[in-house]
């Protein structure tokens, strides 16, 4: 499991950088399977970057070795091409992972803002400013009250959008780009600027953004996931799309997602014994996948 992978390695001084918002459940092989992100890889990469060898054991039943353990292995990538091919082109059976030294210093913000499109704004300004945060997640209103009823960790209930923004590496870079975001943040209308005062506090913070799917049980007993990536000065205008087609389909959404990449995680919330609410859903859906297309965006 992945989670476990990094347990073991903290006290050695390291950790595996790909962290998925499953990461408590999801395995490496699997991670290798999707080449799984999550909230970290804005700075640090997706699982491809992270993963050097794979014994793979191909449909014909012969086993091969993909990659290798030297920095640069001679001949085509086959490893990487393998990675993210879903079990399509043959069964995991080890991984050679590359493991990241532990930062020496962190710091853990927490932005809450009006609106979401203030939140999407302030990422697309501190991306322009030339930082690139370890991590930067959004979350609007009605996630973020379903994870502080889940977690209990002190997001604030009336924020119309919170931002978690993570910076790491050397002291004092890192206290100056923290409060360089702090900054950005508002000046683009943050109504308040927390900093995560200890290891712990900040933990939970990041243990409310990874349960925030299973959250969602609060509030509908089924929803809906799409993953869409569209450019980061489009985010505001798309997330607004996307509350205008839920609406368009007397739907509920919810929105969580990797912000610094640009990568939307809109939930549609319905009950699945409402008759005809499945031909609602996918209509939205579709919308909602055109939408981001539209804006220059990719499926993620």
């Amino acid at each position: 499991v992945n989670l476990d992978l990094t347990k073991h390695l903290t006290p050695l001084g390291y950790h595996f950088a790909p962290d998925p918002s499953s990461q408590q459940v999801c395995t490496i092989g699997g991670n290798v399977g999707n080449n799984s992100g999550g909230p970290h890889c804005l700075a640090y990469g997706v699982t491809n970057a992270h993963i050097l060898a794979i014994e793979v054991v191909l449909a014909d039943s012969e086993i091969v070795t993909l990659g290798g353990l030297d920095a640069e292995p001679s001949g085509y990538d086959l490893r990487g091409v393998f990675i993210g091919g879903e079990g399509m082109l043959g069964i995991t059976t080890k991984v050679a992972v590359r493991i990241t030294p532990n930062p020496p210093s962190v710091r853990t913000l927490l932005l809450s803002f009006d609106t979401p499109r203030d939140a999407a704004a302030t990422v697309s300004a501190v991306i322009a400013a030339g930082i690139v945060p370890a991590a930067m997640e959004v979350m609007d209103q009605g996630i973020t009250i379903a994870v502080e009823n889940y977690v209990n960790v002190g997001y604030p209930r009336d924020a119309g959008a919170v931002l978690l923004a993570e910076v790491d590496g050397l002291p004092d870079g890192v206290d100056i780009d923290a409060q360089r975001i702090s900054d950005i943040g508002r000046q683009h209308g943050a109504t308040d600027v927390r900093q995560a005062a200890s290891d712990e506090e900040r933990m939970l913070l990041w243990k409310g953004r990874k349960t925030a799917f299973g959250a969602v049980a609060q509030i509908a007993p089924n929803y809906y996931l799409h993953d869409t990536v569209v450019p980061r000065s489009k985010l505001a205008d798309t997330l607004e799309e996307v509350y205008r087609i839920a609406d368009e389909h007397d739907l509920a959404v919810v929105n969580v997602f990797h912000a610094g990449d640009g990568s939307l995680h809109p939930l549609l919330l319905f009950n699945g014994q409402e008759p005809g609410i499945y031909d609602r859903v996918h209509a939205a859906g579709a919308k909602i996948v055109e939408a981001s297309l539209a804006a220059g965006g990719v499926l993620s």
